[in-house]
């Protein structure tokens, strides 16, 4: 026995020690493992959710302020991976990070144009909860659905304002 279990009563010691062994098997069938709480989590996912929130919360009530910060420091972050990781997705797509109309390959001046300009009444009907990210994640959702392109800032604007038609298609 160690030092360190010499305190412990023999129901904790056991509870310890299976502890330990349960860690052990998880080490060894990792894949296994990992595959069971997926299939779990899949099927059990509103109690999941519940169970993380619990987990969050009493984080959050318990931690120091240090920790705090932390913590949401971190879902910050993690937030904006998935963000970015939906956007690649949705622009690969629709046809990687370049202008349909112009060219462009500047991903900060590119975003996601409605080809039959109905972004406004699909916004209004309630279709998707917003633009930028809530927007993405629509099209994720729905396999991506065709009526969408990829478009600069510039044709998305020329062509507004051009009747739905880019000034470049005169050119």
């Amino acid at each position: 026995m160690e030092k360190d279990d010499q305190h412990l009563s023999s129901d904790e010691l056991k509870r310890q020690r299976n502890k330990e062994a349960a860690a052990r098997y998880r080490e060894r069938n990792r894949e296994k493992f990992n595959q069971r709480m997926r299939d779990w989590r899949a099927a059990n996912r509103e109690k999941d959710r519940l169970q993380k929130r619990e987990h969050r919360n009493r984080k959050i009530a318990n931690g120091t302020p240090d920790e705090v910060a932390a913590l949401r420091a971190a879902e910050i972050a993690k937030t904006k991976r998935n963000q970015d990781r939906c956007r690649e997705q949705v622009f690969e797509a629709y046809g990687g990070y370049k202008c349909k109309c112009c060219g462009e390959t500047e991903q900060m001046f590119l975003s996601i144009d409605h080809v039959h300009n109905d972004g406004a009444a699909q916004r209004k009907a309630g279709l998707y909860g917003g633009s930028g990210t809530a927007f993405y994640i629509w099209l994720r959702k729905n396999k991506f659905p065709s009526g969408y392109q990829v478009l600069c800032m510039n044709c998305q604007i020329g062509k507004y304002k051009n009747g739905g038609v880019c000034p470049h298609q005169f050119v």
